[in-house]
């Protein structure tokens, strides 16, 4: 009882925060996101999916923790938003509601993804929009090779039409690709992934060199190694990434455990490419690492945005 009169009173006080960040919106600038919110997981069991479980990682994600991620989306304020580590849409729909109104996210999106299926850790993709939705595609049901294997995607690739007033139509795209802790078959299957996902952008663009066209997400890659690159590479669908920074120069999307039990050094993961026509419209050519204190409470990586203006 305590617990929770505590946590309304956090989220009373968070409120008029939210609502001076979201007033500072306009239709002059879209900011879109990319945020891993980490092992973002319910209270409730799932019988279907490895969820609570503190060796995978799996357990409810803790209440100081959802408050810092909405510390840190209130900070970021993006109009579109895309997450990943999500374990479904009604606790991502209830912690929008309660932490996030103020905010104005009324489109949020998750269709349940490959990771939901019987025996994964049941993490999805997801958008949180306040630009109007025109249709919404999950690519989950795709299957191509990987060696020897057919396989479909990870989580899925879910493509989001977003269609802000007095703009263009934005293709989005997000992205989780299979942890590096997988070794060498995580790496092919990361391969395998970013062909696949190349050849649905190709078939989106059609022949029209003037999409809008962004893809975000956790790429569990860095930015020049090979599945990266075949985004980039893409002759049908072309794209670049906009290279990020924090606000002190650090480039690191992600940091290991302060438990200091991971063989890994803090690097970049997370990334923003688009087309073209979204870069022109990019003036500083960059994307921003958001780095205030609240990020390392919220999850172990830290949120990526660009913002495109008129």
């Amino acid at each position: 009882m305590k617990r929770g009169l505590a946590l309304l009173v956090a989220c009373a006080a968070l409120a008029p925060v939210l609502a001076a960040q979201a007033a500072t919106g306009t239709t002059a600038r879209l900011r879109c996101a990319t945020y891993n919110v980490g092992n973002f997981y319910d209270r409730y069991d799932d019988p279907y999916t490895e969820d609570s479980l503190l060796e995978k990682g799996t357990q409810p994600k803790s209440a100081r923790a959802l408050y810092a991620v909405a510390r840190v989306l209130s900070a970021v304020n993006a109009d579109v938003i895309a997450l990943q580590e999500v374990e479904n849409r009604p606790f991502l729909e209830e912690f929008n509601q309660t932490y996030l109104r103020a905010l104005g996210y009324t489109q949020v999106i998750l269709v349940e993804g490959n990771s939901s299926h019987l025996q994964g850790r049941g993490i999805d993709v997801a958008v949180l929009s306040r630009v109007p939705v025109g249709g919404v595609t999950t690519h989950q049901h795709r299957q191509f090779r990987n060696r020897k294997e057919v396989i479909g995607f990870s989580r899925d690739l879910l493509q989001v039409q977003l269609k802000p007033p007095g703009w263009p139509e934005i293709n989005l795209f997000v992205v989780h690709a299979m942890s590096k802790l997988g070794g060498t078959y995580a790496e092919h299957r990361r391969m395998a992934e970013a062909g696949e996902a190349s050849r649905i952008l190709a078939e989106s663009a059609g022949s029209g060199t003037g999409m809008w066209v962004i893809v975000a997400g956790d790429f569990n890659e860095k930015a020049d190694e090979p599945s990266l690159r075949m985004y980039t590479g893409n002759p049908l669908c072309p794209l670049a990434r906009l290279p990020a920074k924090d606000k002190d120069g650090g480039v690191f999307t992600w940091y290991p455990s302060a438990r200091g039990d991971s063989p890994y050094e803090a690097t970049t993961f997370d990334h923003i490419l688009a087309s073209p026509a979204v870069v022109a419209h990019c003036p500083s050519r960059q994307a921003v690492i958001y780095n205030e204190p609240a990020a390392r409470g919220a999850s172990d990586h830290r949120p990526v945005y660009i913002d495109i203006r008129k």
